[in-house]
């Protein structure tokens, strides 16, 4: 064996369930086939620092041997904030962050949204900002004593602009 083979060799690995190819064939998925499961993206992982729930390496596990349902309908590969410390540190350049985004896109393909995610986009959706709840006198007071302008001008005609253009039946008045 060669020099160059050998090194081809070891520079990709192939899984072999239908899953690891399936995300290798998406966009940013093809680090699925570079990643030696060696752990320093859990280690990296602000997530994973918080809870014992998140680990990065144990989701691309489960995508190399194909658990395909389990981590399609899984709140987990949406966790990933794509901070990209794992892609920073990755000995083999592998982005998690990327192969996670195109379970991502597979799961909301088949309309597997974690539901506070779809909570989430209706409200910006609705008034065009995500925190209007949480606007009170209290930070009012707090912008102006501050010489901020306290009129924040939330923009509810690009809400409708995004609506009209990307949702089909969504509410354009």
């Amino acid at each position: 064996m060669g020099a160059q083979s050998e090194q081809s060799e070891l520079a990709e690995h192939t899984p072999s369930s239908d899953f690891a190819k399936e995300i290798a064939a998406e966009p940013g998925g093809e680090g699925i086939n570079k990643c030696i499961q060696c752990g320093i993206c859990t280690a990296s992982c602000a997530i994973s620092s918080f809870t014992d729930r998140y680990r990065p390496r144990q989701l691309i596990q489960k995508i190399i041997i194909g658990k395909r349902e389990e981590v399609i309908q899984s709140d987990l590969p949406w966790l990933c904030m794509t901070c990209r410390m794992c892609e920073a540190r990755c000995q083999e350049d592998v982005s998690p962050a990327e192969i996670f985004k195109a379970v991502r896109h597979i799961a909301a393909r088949e309309g597997h949204i974690p539901e506070v995610f779809i909570s989430i986009v209706e409200k910006v959706l609705s008034d065009g900002w995500m925190l209007g709840d949480s606007y009170s006198d209290f930070i009012e007071d707090d912008r102006e004593d501050l010489g901020l302008d306290t009129d924040l001008g939330w923009d509810k005609e690009f809400a409708h602009r995004v609506k009209e253009r990307y949702f089909s039946g969504g509410e354009t008045s």
